[in-house]
């Protein structure tokens, strides 16, 4: 009679650990990281979508203030203002180009005939021993400034006598004449600068300032203002 001897025994067979302690961290160290780059993906996507909604809110606000102008100046109502603000703009044009073609006309802008009446009339007065160093002219013209040099002092009414004699010159008042005497004749020895031209013309004369007012039907006596030498 045979008989069958079992040796196997489950105590002698070998347990194998599916859940070590290090196989469940590194399960939880890849659930973590997948969580972060998730969480990642969806702050960037959240911060796309907020700015692409920002932008459609102020397109659309834009959108409706274009809608709401739009409506206020297409109304009959904001056709009559529009047209009266363009009538009120022609009207001050147009009182503009009036203003400023009158002062053209009064000569408050200037003097409309030129100047050269005034430089013919001084070159045709010209006189020896007097030459000018300037000339203004102000007051829409009628206000006119002479400066220059003569030789003697005596020699200044002479020349504001002979302007006198042109009509350019006639109705106006002398209201200021300044005389004042220079002598450069110590200043003459000093060393000049190098390459400089030797200056020319007279050490001695006298410095002269005229004023001359528009006034019809005035005379008035030249008179030299105070503090001026002759």
């Amino acid at each position: 009679m045979s008989q069958q001897i079992n040796l196997y025994n489950p105590i002698f067979l070998k347990e194998e650990k599916y859940f070590s302690a290090l196989t469940m961290v590194r399960a939880l160290g890849i659930i973590a990281a997948g969580l972060a780059l998730f969480w990642g993906y969806a702050a960037f996507q959240i911060s796309r979508l907020d700015k692409i909604a920002g932008d459609l809110d102020r397109q659309l606000a834009e959108q409706r203030a274009a809608l709401v102008r739009l409506a206020t100046e297409y109304s009959p109502d904001g056709a009559v203002r529009r047209t009266n603000a363009e009538i009120v703009r022609l009207e001050v044009q147009v009182q503009s180009g009036d203003q400023l073609l009158n002062s053209v006309r009064t000569g408050e802008l200037g003097n409309t005939a030129g100047f050269s009446g005034y430089f013919s009339a001084l070159a045709r007065q010209a006189l020896p021993g007097v030459w000018l160093t300037g000339m203004v002219i102000g007051g829409s013209g009628s206000e006119l400034t002479l400066q220059g040099r003569v030789v003697q002092a005596h020699l200044v009414p002479a020349y504001i006598q002979a302007l006198g004699a042109e009509p350019l010159m006639q109705g106006r008042v002398v209201t200021e004449l300044k005389l004042s005497a220079r002598d450069e004749s110590a200043s003459a020895t000093a060393p000049s600068a190098a390459g400089a031209p030797a200056a020319t013309g007279p050490k001695r004369y006298v410095e002269f300032s005229m004023t001359a007012l528009q006034k019809s039907g005035a005379v008035s006596d030249v008179k030299p203002a105070s503090g001026g030498k002759s």
